[in-house]
C-alpha cells in the first residue's frame, strides 16, 4: 500500500485522514482528500495479487473507492 500512497503524494493529493482502526475487517486506512489516479496507479505501479480495487457507495459511510490489502488488511482510498 506505501507505493500507492507515495505515487499518490508525488501526483499532489493530500491525506484528509487516517483511521485505526478502520473497522472489524480494517486495522487501518489512510483516506486521501481527492480520488485517487487509479489509471496512472495502475500504469506505474505492480500491484500484489493480495491488493484489490473496492468502493463504498453505503450513503452511512463515505463515499470512496480505493484499494484494500488482502494481507495486511490496510485501506488507501479517496472520494468517488
Amino acid at each position: 500500500m506505501k507505493p500507492i500512497y507515495d505515487l499518490e503524494i508525488a501526483l499532489g493529493n493530500e491525506v484528509e485522514s487516517i483511521d485505526s482502526p478502520a473497522g472489524l475487517k480494517c486495522p487501518y486506512a489512510v483516506n486521501f482528500k481527492n480520488k485517487l489516479h487509479f489509471i496512472e496507479i495502475e500504469k506505474q505501479l505492480t500491484l500484489s495479487a493480495s491488493v484489490e480495487q473496492w468502493s463504498n457507495k453505503d450513503a452511512h459511510y463515505p463515499l470512496q473507492k480505493g484499494y484494500f490489502c488482502g494481507k495486511y488488511k490496510h485501506s488507501v482510498a479517496g472520494p468517488i
